[in-house]
């Protein structure tokens, strides 16, 4: 299961990763916030599917530049990481911090460990042949 999901990654490109995100956590918002009328749930829908196309694009593309400009060495993959996942924790925290997030750790927990998963998967599997 594990290779298929690291085949799908080097398949698809930056834009169609990030359109899934934005399709998949759209959809979620949408759905979780259904029981306020259709307007809400398609506005919330529309705002996290905008957010996480966004968010997804940037950091898979600056994975992908990591890893080119050190032709996906072992110690890039490592660096990719680090560096994506730093983009893609200031994002929500800075965003949360501004709206005065209550609780903001509970906030960002889910996507933070979604997010994790994806960048550590895109960047140890990154193949440069696969642009």
């Amino acid at each position: 299961m594990i290779k298929v999901y690291q085949r799908l990654l080097n398949a698809f490109s930056p834009w169609q990763i990030a359109l899934l995100a934005a399709i998949g956590y759209g959809c979620w918002a949408g759905w979780v916030n259904s029981e306020y009328g259709y307007h809400i749930a398609l506005k919330t829908g529309l705002i996290q599917g905008s957010y996480a196309f966004i968010s997804t694009a940037i950091v898979t593309f600056i994975a992908r530049a990591v890893l080119n400009h050190f032709n996906a060495s072992r110690k890039s993959r490592w660096l990719a990481l680090f560096t994506s996942w730093s983009v893609m924790l200031a994002i929500p925290i800075t965003l949360h911090t501004w709206q005065h997030t209550p609780d903001l750790l509970q906030a960002i927990v889910p996507g933070a460990i979604i997010g994790t998963l994806y960048l550590w998967t895109y960047c140890q599997s990154y193949n440069k042949n696969n642009k």
